[in-house]
């Protein structure tokens, strides 16, 4: 069955709504409580890449996360990068890190006990800043009127899982 014109936009805008136009994923893809043997010490949000060519992770200015209504403190935040965990918080000062397409990704969020069992939802925010030319350093001349480098980009993203 073919798809009409209306359903084709319809479909469309729901694939780009509050997303830059590079992203076009859903950046939330799972939500489950972390366990380290038998004792439930938090939960992980799985994250798909923020862009459709990896990018720094320096160039992520904030990640704001909430959890059926209620925000999660930003320090118990933490990005897990191929095995290793960074801090939320500290994220634009780790210009050596590159979080490429293939690599797995999950926030991971220290709360003992985890989620209770049953539906929740989840909100995140991520503010970006662009990460093509000149996106390292402090040097602005000849980048002034830059929009790319001084506007970064909101992008957020809401589920619903059951655990």
């Amino acid at each position: 069955m073919q798809k009409s014109v209306e359903e084709r936009v319809a479909e469309i805008k729901s694939i780009l709504f509050d997303r830059p136009m590079m992203l076009l994923t859903k950046p939330i893809r799972l939500l489950e409580n972390r366990m380290v043997g038998e004792k439930c010490t938090g939960y992980k949000v799985g994250l798909d890449n923020l862009s459709y060519r990896g990018i720094w992770v320096s160039t992520i200015e904030d990640i704001e996360m909430n959890i059926d209504g209620e925000m999660v403190p930003k320090d118990s935040i933490y990005l897990n990068l191929n095995g290793q965990l960074y801090p939320a918080y500290t994220l634009q000062g780790h210009t050596e890190v590159f979080w490429t397409i293939e690599d797995e990704a999950e926030l991971w969020v220290n709360k003992v006990g985890g989620l209770s069992k049953g539906s929740h939802i989840i909100e995140i925010t991520v503010t970006k800043r662009q990460d093509f030319g000149h996106s390292y350093g402090e040097g602005k001349e000849g980048y002034e009127k830059a929009f790319e480098f001084t506007c970064p980009a909101v992008i957020k993203d809401r589920a619903e899982f059951v655990i």
